[in-house]
């Protein structure tokens, strides 16, 4: 069976600086390779788990991953970017978001969800140069960029909600299936997503009482059902009182043990939100 281990090693016989490196993203440790280049001060995270499946899914050698490595290292290692931007005040003001995760022990800047099990936390997010790039926040890290508390989450309301979208589940399978889209399929199908424009990070705007609130007005009812689908988005549907919220957490039970990656998940239930 293919390792980490063997891949670094198949790396440092061929000249390259590569070390181990252990990320934790929604309470799943994530095994990563770092390529070191002098003088750099970032570099690629490659993750090795899922390469690895993959490879040996498809028949692939250890010369096949180890060089898949490289060319992807390769095509990232000139990335560059003002480090100190990303302490700069203006900086972490104009791109500070809301996440959400599962509850977890990390010392990270932490609010409610309204959800049990699920908690909110601040990071920046955005692109520096070609890529795009992740940070959460602790208070030593708002301290560094001279931002309090409060203002960092104002500022992260603003920002996150800009971008809240909510769309019906009938036009997404009407686009996917080449289908017209009609108010009876709409209908027939009363789910909709709630995210963020981009799609990534976007559960966190279930936190977006303003636009829950305008969606409630609208289908005339004041309880939402809310399904986590992952941290990228969320389920919505219109609550009606012969709803099993049983049954639609064991669906989302069912999804996270098939479909989401376990890094993406959230937790394996379902919520009623009033309004």
């Amino acid at each position: 069976m293919m390792t980490r281990e063997m891949i670094i090693n198949e790396l440092t016989n061929r000249g390259y600086n590569a070390v181990a490196q252990d990320n934790t993203k929604n309470g799943v440790v994530l095994e990563a390779i770092v390529i070191k280049t002098e003088g750099s001060v970032v570099a690629p995270v490659i993750y090795t788990e899922e390469l690895i499946s993959r490879a040996e899914k498809e028949g692939k050698s250890l010369d096949d991953v180890v060089s898949h490595v490289i060319a992807t290292y390769e095509a990232h290692k000139n990335t560059t970017f003002d480090i100190e931007r990303l302490t700069d005040r203006d900086f972490v003001l104009s791109h500070i978001r809301i996440g959400l995760q599962k509850e977890s022990s990390e010392e990270l800047i932490k609010g409610a969800s309204e959800l049990e099990g699920i908690e909110s936390y601040l990071y920046i997010g955005g692109n520096m140069g070609e890529d795009g790039f992740s940070i959460k926040l602790s208070k030593e890290y708002l301290k560094k960029a001279d931002v309090l508390e409060a203002e960092a989450w104002e500022h992260a309301k603003n920002n996150t909600f800009a971008d809240t979208k909510i769309e019906s589940m009938a036009k997404v399978l009407s686009e996917m299936m080449g289908i017209p889209y009609t108010e009876e399929l709409e209908e027939a199908t009363p789910f909709y997503v709630i995210s963020n424009t981009k799609n990534i990070k976007g559960a966190s705007a279930i936190c977006d009482r303003k636009h829950l609130a305008e969606f409630t007005e609208k289908h005339h009812t004041k309880k939402l059902l809310v399904l986590p689908s992952s941290v990228h988005e969320m389920i919505i549907v219109p609550y009606t009182e012969d709803m099993d919220i049983d049954m639609f957490s064991d669906m989302v039970s069912q999804v996270n043990a098939t479909e989401v990656a376990p890094e993406e998940r959230l937790t394996d239930r379902a919520y009623i939100l009033e309004f």
